[in-house]
């Protein structure tokens, strides 16, 4: 996928990271109670294992995985709106991060669509990786405690 992209910016003639030289990371985060049930998403981004920017929102009733989707898809538009170029994307959500990298089929209509707006999304980046972390990594904590906060004051 890599590969792919900057191959298509390269014929439109981007030009190189705007904002900052190096990568952004973003992790995402999302919690469901019931599935579906009440649900919340969270993301932070990180520069030099700094957190510079945090947000987290409630969605109503949907599905973890929903919520996962709507995570990734709000961190990538901030992102976009920050004029980041490159970025790493964190998930928990091994589903989510391999059916973005076409690794395992969508098979879910509206989570098809969730996965075209993304890579509509990509092109707003000169490099970008999707990457599973394990639940216990301290950055997906952190989204973790906001996802439940958001949620206990519902």
């Amino acid at each position: 996928m890599k590969k792919e992209i900057i191959t298509m910016r390269e014929k439109q003639g981007f030009s190189a990271c705007r904002k900052s030289e190096g990568f952004v990371s973003i992790y995402t985060d999302a919690a469901s109670r019931g599935n579906p049930g009440k649900a919340s998403y969270a993301f932070i981004f990180v520069k030099n294992s700094s957190i510079f920017s945090s947000f987290s929102r409630y969605l109503g009733k949907k599905t973890n995985n929903e919520a996962e989707y709507e995570a990734v898809i709000n961190a990538l538009k901030e992102a976009a709106n920050q004029k980041f170029k490159k970025i790493k994307l964190f998930s928990d959500s091994e589903l989510v991060i391999k059916q973005i990298k076409g690794e395992y089929k969508v098979k879910k209509e509206h989570l098809k669509k969730k996965v075209d707006e993304i890579r509509r999304l990509i092109n707003y980046f000169e490099d970008i990786s999707f990457n599973n972390v394990p639940r216990e990594n301290e950055f997906i904590q952190i989204c973790d405690k906001m996802c439940n906060s958001v949620l206990d004051k519902r």
